[in-house]
């Protein structure tokens, strides 16, 4: 370290001594060009001082930073990068990401309110009534419906109408007029419809279907053919209607010397026609027959030749329409009575 010193103070003094020299004869006029440094036998200092680096380990690039007179080995400060502030951008606070979001669930759609109730045909007299009760379900369970929750409408009222029952749920119908109609029990998410048919005559339980076959001058006994059944009907002399779904049997007796041709139907409300295949009345049978609601029983006779001639067939609302008993029914419909004797 000290020859290092040593060096450099040499150097120094030789350049003081260079410059005496040449502004010594600049004056006395003995000198008229520069010398150069290898002229003068002398080195470049920066020449000097990069090797003087070199051989101490230092590199080259550093050598200008170096003071030489500064004690010890300089010291090399980092220093921090900083981004420059740019006053053109907006100052906009992070949101912190608050992770996944779940979407709400939706409620679950209300159910349906449904309707409960018998929808089985009504069939009633004049003088009937007949009480319906209504439930409804919106999946809970069936329960008495709320006073605005169901409307009950006939869609024929001059044959039947409605009105409010004495218990929550229930509605009478009230026969108007003989005809056929339905009522229809609404909520707002559903409807069931009740077949209604007003029937004429009287409810029995037990009846006869008794038919005359002398008309003109006979003796008007009625017990020529009879047909005897029990169940629930309502009749006139026009018609027998039944009041419920039913199993019949009917029992054929022959009180009449002449033997007759006898047919047998059930029509339904839709139409429909079962027909017993028809039959001599002295065979005198017994049948089973199936009654829907509001079904008509249809009966006829064919006087048989040798009774009375040119005769046609005979069935409920004929009458006699000549001689001494004109306008007298053939066929007589009697409330718990079968003419089952006689001649």
């Amino acid at each position: 370290m000290l020859a290092r010193r040593f060096g450099r103070l040499s150097r120094f003094g030789a350049w003081i001594v260079m410059a005496s020299l040449v502004s010594c004869g600049e004056q006395s006029g003995f000198v008229n060009k520069q010398m150069t440094l290898a002229e003068a036998g002398l080195q470049d200092p920066n020449t000097v001082a990069q090797d003087d680096a070199t051989a101490a380990g230092t590199p080259t690039s550093n050598v200008a930073d170096v003071d030489p007179f500064a004690p010890g080995d300089p010291q090399t400060q980092p220093v921090q990068p900083q981004e420059p502030a740019n006053p053109d951008l907006p100052n906009v606070p992070v949101t912190p990401d608050p992770g996944p979001v779940t979407p709400p669930v939706a409620p679950p759609a209300a159910s349906p309110l449904l309707v409960q109730v018998d929808t089985a045909p009504v069939a009633i007299t004049a003088d009937q009534t007949r009480t319906v009760t209504v439930q409804v379900d919106e999946g809970s369970g069936a329960r008495p419906p709320g006073s605005d929750e169901i409307t009950v409408v006939s869609a024929n009222p001059a044959i039947a109408t409605v009105r409010p029952g004495s218990q929550p749920g229930q509605f009478v119908i009230v026969p108007v007029a003989p005809g056929q109609t339905q009522v229809t029990v609404t909520t707002k998410d559903d409807a069931k419809v009740i077949p209604v048919q007003v029937v004429p005559g009287v409810p029995v339980i037990r009846l006869g279907v008794n038919f005359e076959d002398i008309p003109t001058g006979g003796d008007l006994d009625y017990n020529d053919a009879v047909f005897c059944f029990s169940g629930k009907f309502a009749h006139d002399n026009h018609s027998v209607v039944s009041l419920a779904p039913q199993y019949v049997s009917i029992a054929v007796t022959n009180r009449s010397g002449c033997d007759h041709l006898i047919y047998i139907a059930v029509v339904d409300p839709d139409g429909t026609r079962r027909e017993v295949p028809i039959f001599r009345s002295r065979s005198q049978p017994t049948f089973n027959a199936f009654f829907k609601t509001g079904s008509k029983l249809d009966v006829r006779m064919h006087v048989a030749d040798n009774c009375l001639a040119n005769t046609t067939w005979v069935n409920l609302g004929s009458v006699v329409t000549s001689g001494p008993n004109t306008g007298r029914p053939l066929v007589e419909v009697l409330n718990n009575v079968c003419r089952t004797t006689g001649n």
